[in-house]
């Protein structure tokens, strides 16, 4: 076969953009927590951290995944000393309207469809999200998340809960450190916006730390948690994240807890 330059040039061309195809992923990775396999999970893709306590990151919804084929996700934008939620980021696709179906991506084979992140919803709202961050200050930081048991060997955390019957009304984490503790995040369904009866329609059936992320810059973590409501057919499980320092704020045993 004989190769002239107009067939280099797009031999070339060619190689050329697969490899941008190849590479121009440059989102975040996700983080699965739970058991894929009997569907109780959930997926966090962690987005960065700024130096002044500011942690962001993506949440899927894999509850309305299972009992719809809707795929939700949220970004979030939240102070770890303060708890405050700075910025949301809602974005749907729901697969039942059948005008979703004209998107066009290489599925792969994780149960929470990846690539579909990637290839579409990550491409259609990148840039959205890194004006934010640059906005907020927030670097760009690939963390996995780590088990609570690797938390520093003078440090340990504790949970504890109050129910009623499967309904949980009060929930606690707390620190102890060299016999010092620190109350990290309280809930009490009378102070609560949620319904705080066990009759109602929806309610917290339980609470459980699932993990922590680490700031790069300072000693301070941001802790997952999962609340658990009685869903349709199955418990829906719904994520948060608390903040701490780990080493302030730590107060004698004997002090009103």
């Amino acid at each position: 076969m004989k190769f002239t330059v107009k067939t280099h040039i797009i031999i070339s061309f060619f190689f050329l953009s697969f490899s941008t195809m190849s590479s121009q992923y440059t989102g975040p990775k996700p983080v699965v927590v739970g058991d894929v396999i009997t569907n109780n999970y959930q997926v966090i893709y962690p987005l960065g951290w700024s130096e002044d306590s500011v942690f962001a990151y993506l949440h899927q919804d894999i509850n309305l995944l299972g009992a719809a084929e809707i795929y939700f996700y949220t970004v979030v934008f939240q102070n770890m000393k303060t708890n405050k939620i700075l910025w949301t980021l809602n974005i749907e696709y729901n697969f039942e309207n059948n005008n979703h179906y004209n998107y066009h991506y290489s599925p792969d084979d994780t149960p929470y469809n990846s690539a579909f992140f990637k290839q579409i919803v990550w491409a259609s709202y990148v840039q959205k999200i890194e004006n934010k961050l640059k906005l907020y200050n927030i670097e760009r930081t690939d963390t996995s998340i780590q088990k609570l048991t690797n938390l520093p060997k003078d440090i340990s955390l504790k949970e504890s809960e109050r129910k009623e019957k499967e309904f949980t009304n009060q929930y606690n984490i707390k620190l102890f450190k060299n016999g010092k503790f620190k109350p990290v995040y309280q809930f009490d369904c009378k102070r609560a916006k949620e319904p705080c009866n066990a009759d109602e329609t929806i309610w917290y059936s339980e609470f459980k730390a699932k993990g922590y992320f680490k700031s790069p810059f300072e000693n301070r973590i941001a802790i997952l948690v999962f609340k658990e409501t009685n869903g349709f057919e199955e418990p829906y499980e719904y994520p948060f994240f608390v903040g701490t320092h780990l080493e302030k704020g730590f107060m004698d045993m004997g002090c009103k807890q």
